[in-house]
C-alpha cells in the first residue's frame, strides 16, 4: 500500500482515470491554505483539473457560477453554521455539480444533520490519499461515497434503524441496497430485470416511507443500518495507516493556482 501511494504522489495514479474528455473540473473550498494545496496536488496527481481554490463563501459561490465545475470539494470549515443551506445555494447555481463534503471531526456534526445533506460524497478530512481519490473517481462517475470511518456513527443515527423497521417491500429493499452500492437507476433496472421507470417509482415510494430527501440520504441510512455487521459503506474503501491528503500535499510541488480574474 505504501508503495502504491508513493507511485501516486509521483504522478502515476493507481485508480482508473475517466475516459478522455471526462476529466473532472473541480473547485476546492476550504479556509485552510495548506489543506487546499494538498487537495489540489492530489487532484492533479489523479488526472483531474482544479479551476479554482476558494477560501470564502462569496468566492465559492462566484466560482461555482463562473466555472460550473463537475465537483466541489467543500470543507466543513467553510460552512460551520449551516452546511445544508450552502449545499442548496451551490446546487441552485449548478444542479449537476457533485459535492464532496469534508468533515474535520466526526463529532462536529450530528448524524441526523449529516444524513440531511444532499451531497454525493462524505469524507473525514484525515482520509488517506487512496480513499480520497477513490471517492473523487466514484463521485465523478455518478456514484455515492461514504467514509467507512463514519459508518459507526451513522449506525446510531435516528434515520438508520428505519431501514430495518420500515414497511419496505422486498423489491424496495433490493433497490435500497443497490442504491447504497452507488448504482444508477439504469444499472439497478438491469440488475433486477425491470424497466427504469419501475425503479423510479419504487424509489419515490421508498423516500416517502422513510421520509428521506434523496438517494444520498438513502445510501447513508442503509450503510448506517448495516455498519455493525459489515463495516462497509456505499462504495467505500478503507486503507489504514496511509498519508492523509493534507500531509501528502506538503511533499509535492505546488501546481500553478488558478483564480478568478
Amino acid at each position: 500500500m505504501a508503495r502504491e501511494v508513493d507511485h501516486l504522489l509521483k504522478g502515476a495514479p493507481a485508480s482508473p482515470r475517466p475516459a478522455k474528455g471526462k476529466v473532472a473540473a473541480s473547485v476546492i473550498a476550504t479556509r485552510n491554505e495548506i489543506a487546499a494545496a494538498g487537495i489540489e496536488a492530489l487532484l492533479h496527481a489523479g488526472g483531474h483539473s482544479v479551476v479554482a481554490r476558494c477560501s470564502s463563501e462569496n468566492d465559492l459561490l462566484r466560482s461555482s457560477e463562473t466555472y460550473r465545475p463537475d465537483i466541489i470539494v467543500l470543507a466543513e470549515n467553510m460552512v460551520r453554521q449551516e452546511p445544508a443551506k450552502m449545499v442548496l445555494r451551490l446546487q441552485a447555481h449548478n444542479r449537476s455539480v457533485a459535492i464532496v463534503f469534508l468533515l474535520e471531526e466526526r463529532d462536529a456534526i450530528k448524524p441526523a444533520e449529516l444524513l440531511a445533506l444532499d451531497v454525493r460524497g462524505i469524507l473525514l478530512s484525515v482520509a488517506c490519499t487512496r480513499t480520497f481519490l477513490d471517492c473523487i473517481e466514484s463521485v465523478h462517475h455518478g456514484r455515492t461515497w461514504v467514509d467507512p470511518d463514519l459508518l459507526r456513527d451513522l449506525a446510531v443515527a435516528e434515520q438508520s434503524p428505519q431501514i430495518a423497521s420500515s414497511s419496505l417491500t422486498s423489491r424496495e429493499d433490493d433497490i435500497a441496497r443497490l442504491v447504497s452500492r452507488g448504482l444508477h437507476n439504469k444499472e439497478i433496472a438491469r440488475e433486477l430485470h425491470v424497466c427504469e421507470g419501475t425503479v423510479k417509482m419504487h424509489l419515490h415510494h421508498i423516500y416517502e416511507k422513510l421520509h428521506l430527501g434523496g438517494r444520498t440520504q438513502l445510501a447513508l441510512s442503509v450503510a448506517g443500518a448495516r455498519a455493525p455487521a459489515s463495516g462497509n459503506g456505499a462504495n467505500s474503501a478503507q486503507e489504514p495507516r496511509c498519508p492523509n491528503s493534507a500531509t501528502a500535499g506538503k511533499s509535492m510541488a505546488r501546481p500553478q493556482r488558478k483564480t478568478l480574474s
